[in-house]
């Protein structure tokens, strides 16, 4: 399945191509932690549509987050050696072609410099017919409970991002790269909020997990604000996600 240097088929790797602030742990945490109110949480809800794949490719925010949703059928690639088999980057997969029949970019799209390039490689490696899944974070609010919070969301969500397009225009961008849109859905998960110290924590995970971006010193001062005033006990802060699904 690896081009040629390749030394195995698994990886568990750091960000690709991404700030080298990020925080694989911190990732790893906030999406095992976020819940929807069917009791879903984002690494399931992620993985699902790949359920009957026999080999899957996960580029993301830094972690091998869905490596427990498909076991022995799961491949990792990261950019920076030490954590895994397998190093390279969107747009450089050590992979053959047709190397797999899922994929998933999990945070990844938003903070990707080359998005036609990094497309044009996950064709590459998917095999005919094979799925992609896409999941961003969702900037726009629907319900009652995030429009609440868009006094300190909006300001979050409004600039920071390398490829702002990538949120609300996802579906466009996989339409122009030439896949079929199947889905696009959408889940409002939450994280708890229950004191200042958590509102704080947060603040600073938020961009490292990719769930935010990377915010300028004043925004994330607002924002990190913002929080610790709304904190407490039963208190969530919504991290509401869009799931993507396309066919090669």
């Amino acid at each position: 399945m690896l081009a040629a240097g390749g030394r195995g088929s698994a990886a568990r790797l750091p960000p690709v191509e991404m700030p080298a602030e990020d925080d694989p742990a911190a990732a790893v945490r906030l999406l095992r932690t976020a819940t929807a109110p069917d009791g879903s949480r984002p690494p399931a809800w992620a993985a699902s549509p790949l359920a009957g794949a026999r080999r899957v490719l996960e580029l993301g925010c830094g972690a091998p987050a869905l490596a427990g949703e498909f076991g022995d059928r799961w491949v990792g690639v990261g950019s920076v050696p030490g954590y895994g088999l397998v190093t390279g980057t969107p747009t450089a997969l050590p992979l053959r072609d047709d190397a797999v029949d899922g994929a998933v970019l999990l945070l990844a799209l938003p903070r990707l410099p080359d998005v036609d390039t990094a497309f044009a490689e996950l064709r590459r490696v998917l095999r005919p017919s094979g799925t992609l899944v896409v999941v961003v974070p969702a900037a726009s609010p629907r319900s009652i409970a995030e429009l609440r919070w868009a006094p300190v969301l909006g300001r979050v969500h409004r600039g920071g991002w390398t490829n702002r397009s990538a949120l609300d225009g996802a579906g466009w961008l996989l339409a122009a790269a030439d896949f079929a849109v199947l889905g696009d859905d959408r889940a409002a998960f939450t994280l708890p909020l229950p004191d200042a110290g958590t509102a704080r924590a947060l603040a600073s995970d938020l961009p490292r997990a990719g769930l935010w971006p990377e915010l300028p010193d004043a925004v994330a001062r607002r924002a990190e604000e913002g929080l610790v005033r709304r904190a407490g006990p039963g208190r969530t802060l919504p991290v509401p996600l869009r799931r993507l699904v396309a066919r090669r």
